[in-house]
């Protein structure tokens, strides 16, 4: 899918499309936003736009998935997924990122960019995916249970944010129904 794809999830004025390293600096700052005043991620490191672009381009050479949303031309969320774990055994099984601007939550643009992510991924004949949700986040294991994840470990005090100690919740969707054994 590219900017001027016909295939682009539209809803509300909402347009969901592959991200271009030209997206970086709207990415940053709705993901530093995210980063500095909530306990939505425990990383406390501030991206940088390089590193962003030098994500999406790597994300983009080892063909996962990358998306932004728009609405009136400007990025309101992103989305991307990579492999859950290194090692050759983890292929076919990924992890993913959303962030949505602080304004357009509850909109119906994460809904949007996950119905674009969790197609990609499934187009692609991966496995599974999780969600590393924050234990302090309820509104997040609401929505990703929404969208038929299931809670499949509680790993508690493993990250550590202004000065608090924080669960992780593992979810996760299988996007295959065949099971079946071969790559």
């Amino acid at each position: 899918m590219d900017r001027n794809s016909t295939e682009q999830y539209s809803s509300n004025q909402i347009i969901v499309r592959d991200a271009s390293a030209e997206d970086a600096q709207a990415i940053m700052h709705i993901w530093n936003s995210n980063i500095s005043s909530t306990l939505n991620t425990f990383n406390s490191h501030i991206k940088t736009e390089l590193e962003i672009k030098d994500t999406i381009l790597e994300t983009n050479k080892k063909n996962y998935g990358f998306f932004v949303s728009e609405r009136e031309g400007n990025i309101i969320g992103f989305a991307t997924y990579f492999q859950f774990r290194n090692g050759v055994g983890y292929a076919k099984t990924l992890e993913h990122t959303i962030v949505i601007s602080e304004s357009m939550q509850r909109c119906g643009v994460g809904k949007a960019l996950m119905a674009s992510l969790l197609d990609d991924a499934k187009r692609k004949n991966f496995q599974s995916i999780f969600a590393g949700v924050s234990g302090s986040n309820e509104r997040a294991v609401k929505f990703h249970a929404s969208l038929g994840f299931e809670v499949v470990a509680e790993l508690p005090r493993v990250g550590y944010k202004f000065d608090k100690w924080l669960d992780l919740i593992l979810m996760q969707k299988f996007l295959q129904t065949d099971h079946r054994d071969d790559f």
